[in-house]
């Protein structure tokens, strides 16, 4: 029997679910919350001004650019704070394949974190951002995604 890991989230939250079969019923282990990024955009704003350098030589300034914006560091440290937790399972074998579903951007951003997906066990991946979705509709659109890895309702019998 596999035991099958699948993690849906964004950049602001995570749902981790684990199912045993391909009929299995799925229950969601851990949920994960990224404050920085939930709530409306007034929320978030920090009041700091944007940094400026003074030119060595006369009075003009110039605005400094950031190289990363606080959204994407903030980001890349929800998905460590999301990948941390999946290696030290792997390493204690709670799960044997781990699915991968987020938003284009986050998902490269996870793939960095979670490194070689080998080694991680990654089964496979889906950018579509679908972490709103109820767990039926959830295992409705991995059915779809994945036929040859999770059972539809016609063949499991079971209703979701």
């Amino acid at each position: 029997m596999t035991n099958t890991w699948i993690l849906v989230c964004d950049a602001a939250r995570a749902r981790l679910f684990e199912t045993s079969s391909r009929r299995g019923d799925w229950t969601e282990v851990a949920c994960y919350a990224n404050p920085e990024l939930r709530g409306p955009p007034a929320d978030r704003t920090t009041g700091r001004t944007i940094p400026r350098a003074q030119e060595s030589v006369g009075a003009a300034r110039h605005i400094i650019e950031p190289r990363m914006t606080r959204k994407d560091r903030s980001a890349q440290m929800f998905a460590r704070h999301i990948a941390e937790p999946l290696h030290e399972a792997k390493v204690h074998r709670r799960y044997d394949r781990l699915f991968l579903v987020a938003p284009p951007r986050f998902l490269g951003v996870l793939r960095e974190q979670i490194g070689d997906p080998e080694v991680a066990c990654v089964a496979g991946t889906l950018d579509d951002d679908i972490v709103g979705l109820s767990k039926g509709d959830l295992i409705q659109h991995m059915c779809r995604a994945f036929p040859h890895d999770f059972a539809t309702e016609k063949t499991s019998g079971a209703t979701i």
